[in-house]
């Protein structure tokens, strides 16, 4: 099956389940397949309300795996197998039901991502393998709950999606530079801060320039930073937190400033590597894109496809 008919199927699956004015509103559960992090997603959204009850991570590192090999290996399937399996019986035993799922770059990239959607009809999980529009389109939902007049910046492990809508229309970018690729690129070989983050902030400023559309939107939103907060800030909230500009620039300059020995040992905290890049990123996009706050939610993409079933319901 074709991934617009994976998704069309998807969304009518999960739009049974969304709950009438005659029934009880049930949870859904979604399978986001990152190329990083897996996530078990049970929620539901209805009236513009999104209601998560339980959400499950694993790290499953299948872009790291794709890079060396150059497809997903014979026992990273094992392991996906293994994973997919436990999250449905999870979902099962939560009665949260049908079990879908959405994978994203790394299975976009390999060109035996086709079984990966085979082992998770056995377990009877409908996969579909986003193209970069599904995605973002997914991304937009997650950040703005289906509302119009958003910019919305997802920084995944692998690639950044930027996307926006206005009066119904779509547009979006997608680059190769998520934190997982970035970090290799700039920090992991990196003895001084200044020098790795300016070359990060160069080649996200040459990006930009396809971006156009997400300036002067009502309010910029950001999707997956929740490690950014996490590592680098102090008060670790994350859904609706909003950080000023100013607040981050502050951060990073704390760190471009540091000297190497305090650069090695930031470097050695747990998820430094999911962390700077996405501050840097943050910073970088905030400011070139014209807006004087990014607001934060923990949302993932696969929440994506149960608003977009609320809003079909709907």
């Amino acid at each position: 099956m074709g991934s617009s008919l994976i998704a069309m199927s998807v969304a009518a699956m999960l739009a049974t389940t969304a709950g009438g004015a005659h029934q009880p509103l049930q949870p859904a559960c979604v399978i986001d397949m990152g190329s990083n992090t897996f996530r078990r997603i049970v929620a539901s959204f209805a009236n513009g309300r999104y209601v998560q009850t339980n959400v499950e991570k694993r790290t499953l590192g299948v872009g790291d795996d794709l890079a060396r090999h150059g497809k997903i290996s014979d026992q990273k399937l094992v392991e996906i197998d293994a994973a997919l399996a436990g999250f449905n019986a999870a979902c099962g035993k939560e009665g949260a039901a049908p079990v879908i799922a959405v994978g994203t770059f790394a299975f976009r990239a390999a060109s035996n991502g086709a079984r990966v959607v085979e082992i998770a009809a056995r377990h009877g999980v409908a996969m579909e393998i986003a193209s970069e529009k599904r995605e973002s389109e997914l991304a937009y939902l997650a950040g703005s709950l289906g509302q119009d007049g958003y910019a919305v910046i997802d920084n995944g492990s692998q690639s950044i999606e930027l996307v926006s809508r206005s009066g119904g229309v779509l547009q979006y970018s997608v680059f190769n530079l998520g934190y997982r690729a970035a970090y290799e690129a700039f920090f992991v070989a990196a003895t001084e801060p200044a020098p790795a983050v300016r070359a990060f902030r160069d080649r996200l400023l040459s990006e930009l320039s396809k971006a156009a559309f997400m300036k002067g939107k009502s309010k910029l939103v950001g999707v997956e930073f929740g490690d950014m907060i996490e590592v680098l800030f102090e008060h670790r909230q994350v859904e609706g937190r909003v950080l000023t500009i100013e607040e981050l620039r502050r951060r990073l300059d704390q760190i471009t400033s540091s000297s190497a020995g305090d650069f090695a040992a930031l470097k050695q905290k747990p998820n430094i590597d999911r962390a700077l890049p996405r501050l840097v990123a943050a910073v970088v996009l905030t400011e070139a894109l014209g807006y004087s706050r990014i607001e934060l939610t923990e949302r993932e993409l696969g929440t994506g496809l149960i608003i977009e079933a609320g809003l079909t319901k709907r």
